[in-house]
């Protein structure tokens, strides 16, 4: 077996593409995690209130879980019109994204084509447009005019967006006689908010899934795509190998292999620890990149970091080789590949979460390598001493099964080549 594991690390050596995954990878990985990026599609409570870019930014992505959301085009930009979007985003029911268009030259042609870019092109319950002059309007008692509201869907929220609304327009209209102007309206709506009762919410996790704080979601998330690089890097590893595999099989290498008394199982295994010695090197080259992180940022230690991606690592390496390996072809081997890595990313979870799929995607995405060390990470986060043993067994699971079905796909492609023959 010696012998044969040489040669196919002096072949993996002089192919010069495999460098290429083995150092670039581990680079972009490192790129992605020194990022300091905010992903909110992870996170499971998104703030009420989302600040726009500006008018044109499409508001449909901010709806998590069927929320209700309302567009607010702002052209006053004042503390009443900030404190009456805080109140109707404190509700609790709606999400409200806020465009600040103040500074904008406001036409009735600007508003109607933007309402019916929305109605057509967005998603969302309803739109407002808060006028410049809302204040000066809000203290005249003029109150239908100082804004609109566009119902856009036929969400039946929308009866209780309008109510709440209402109810904030008309506290405005209740106070303000007292009130010798904006400011001191604010302060005496935000005086009587103070007496009111506070609203204490306690969540019950009834599904035992871990909990984790914003700035955990962002480094799971930031995880995520790195083992996404990552993953890529080591599936191309496989196939390098399985490329190997099958020119020794169509120059004869492998015929002469088993005249030599040498078992299928053994040089099937000759080649397992190829991919190992070679995940072996490219998580070193992830270790070395690694020193430019600040581990603290990480959530976990330098080891724990590269002891996942080495365990995720040889199981990709060796289900790419696998694959590639039964199909017996460089081109569908190199497509497979890159088929294993696509769909397994997507389905994993790695570039969304899929919690709220339905019940046979979540079952695809519990089959996928990826899913159980991005769980893995959320288990180091929050300290569970349990991960390790339980990322052991799943790499131990899927390496049998992989070793497994390898030696007996080849002994049965052997088996069917001679019977042809």
């Amino acid at each position: 077996m010696i012998v044969l594991i040489k040669s196919s690390i002096k072949l993996l050596i002089r192919t010069k593409i495999i460098w290429l995954f083995i150092i670039i990878t581990p680079i972009l990985s490192t790129l992605i995690l020194k990022s300091n990026t905010d992903y909110t599609v992870y996170q499971d409570e998104l703030s009420s209130v989302v600040e726009l870019n500006n008018a044109d930014e499409k508001v449909a992505y901010n709806g998590s879980k069927g929320d209700y959301v309302v567009k607010v085009y702002d052209a006053s930009g004042s503390e009443l019109s900030d404190y009456l979007i805080d109140r109707l985003a404190d509700s609790g029911m709606f999400i409200l994204c806020r465009a600040d268009i103040s500074e904008e030259e406001i036409t009735d042609e600007f508003i109607r084509d933007h309402i019916e870019f929305d109605g057509n092109e967005d998603r969302m319950g309803a739109a407002l447009y808060i006028t410049a002059d809302f204040s000066d309007k809000i203290l005249e008692g003029r109150t239908a005019e100082a804004l609109t509201m566009y119902v856009l869907s036929d969400d039946a929220r929308t009866d209780a967006f309008e109510s709440e609304l209402t109810l904030q327009l008309s506290r405005m209209t209740t106070f303000r006689a007292g009130a010798a102007g904006e400011k001191e309206l604010v302060e005496g709506l935000k005086y009587l908010d103070d007496m009111n009762p506070k609203k204490d919410v306690i969540s019950v996790d009834t599904n035992k899934t871990t909990k984790l704080t914003e700035e955990q979601i962002n480094q799971k998330a930031q995880m995520g795509y790195a083992f996404s690089f990552l993953t890529l890097g080591f599936v191309f590893v496989g196939f390098f190998v399985a490329s190997g595999v099958i020119k020794e099989q169509k120059n004869g290498v492998f015929t002469r292999v088993n005249l030599s008394r040498t078992s299928t199982l053994t040089y099937f295994t000759s080649k397992f620890v190829s991919v190992f010695l070679v995940s072996v090197l490219m998580t070193g080259v992830v270790g070395a990149c690694s020193f430019m992180l600040d581990m603290n940022d990480m959530g976990m230690s330098r080891g724990a970091f590269l002891v996942l991606i080495f365990m995720m690592g040889l199981i990709f390496s060796s289900l790419s080789m696998f694959v590639g390996i039964m199909l017996n072809d460089i081109f569908s081997a190199s497509i497979s590949s890159f088929t294993l890595w696509c769909m397994s990313s997507l389905f994993s979870g790695l570039y969304f979460p899929l919690d709220d799929t339905s019940r046979g995607i979540r079952i695809i995405s519990s089959l996928m390598p990826q899913k159980w060390f991005l769980d893995g990470t959320e288990m180091i986060f929050v300290g569970d001493n349990k991960v390790f043993g339980m990322l052991i067994c799943i790499t131990a699971a899927y390496l049998i099964l992989t070793i497994s079905l390898g030696g007996i796909g080849l002994k049965v492609r052997r088996s069917t080549e001679w019977g042809v023959s």
